[in-house]
């Protein structure tokens, strides 16, 4: 897949879209879990994103309303084979065991895992 980079910044704002759109750029900048955010700012990164091909605008109104183009999905598979790639070499059971060994597993996620390799391994 060839989903657009997406800086962290844009990850916050594309969150708070996938969670409860569709949105104006104020809705946005409500729905963000910090102060540090400005109308200015979202109304930025919106606009950046629509250039990028992540989401769309359609005028309604005084405003626009954005929807996301790409699934959250979509979007975290195409950064999850950029960070693979860059950081790990594309070798997946390095980063596997290296977050395996580094981060914190609950029952389910360790249940979960199982099943995924049990399922990979058919």
């Amino acid at each position: 897949m060839n989903a657009p980079r997406i800086s962290d910044a844009e990850w916050e704002v594309m969150k708070a879209l996938w969670d409860h759109e569709p949105m104006t750029a104020v809705e946005v900048l409500a729905r963000l879990t910090h102060d540090l955010w400005k109308q200015k700012t979202v109304n930025t990164f919106l606009v950046r994103l629509e250039a990028k091909g992540v989401v769309e605008s359609k005028r309604e109104g005084r405003a626009n309303v954005y929807r996301s183009l790409l699934s959250e999905s979509e979007c975290r598979r195409a950064e999850g084979s950029q960070f693979l790639s860059k950081v790990f070499r594309g070798e997946v059971a390095p980063m596997m065991l290296h977050f395996i060994e580094n981060e914190e597993l609950s029952g389910d996620d360790i249940d979960e895992l199982r099943r995924i390799l049990e399922e990979k391994g058919k």
